[in-house]
């Protein structure tokens, strides 16, 4: 038989192992989780779970009036608003790669504009008194 202080011991040294191993296993479940979770997969998936969630959850707006006519007035701004910022930028990197300023661009096209003005008249810029 067992004295009653040796088997104490031997149970309470059971219970703080198990103690210990389930502080090891949990830590390492949460780091798995956390690997697991922030794998792109796992991102990706919570991303288009939220949409879906927000899109599903958010009230649908009643149709206007005369849908047809809105709609196409919107489609038209947005492609002629689409068109002018694909052709802006293009543009600015012209006029700065001709002329190096906007400011200059339209000091040359001022200048332009008064040749030909004083170019086609014969008199020069006479008035009648």
């Amino acid at each position: 038989m067992i004295p009653p202080d040796q088997e104490i011991f031997e149970v309470e040294q059971r219970l703080a192992m198990r103690r210990a191993q389930l502080a090891r296993r949990s830590r390492e479940a949460g780091e798995r989780a956390l690997w697991t979770l922030a794998s792109p997969l796992a991102l990706a998936a919570a991303a288009t779970i939220g949409f879906v969630a927000a899109g599903s959850l958010t009230r649908r707006r009643q149709r206007p009036p005369h849908p047809e006519r809105r709609k196409t007035d919107h489609v038209k701004a947005a492609k002629r608003t689409g068109l002018t910022g694909m052709l802006l930028p293009a543009a600015m990197w012209f006029v700065r790669a001709q002329w190096g300023s906007p400011a200059r661009a339209a000091q040359a096209l001022l200048e332009s504009l008064n040749r030909k003005k004083a170019a086609a008249s014969p008199r020069g810029d006479m008035t009648r008194p």
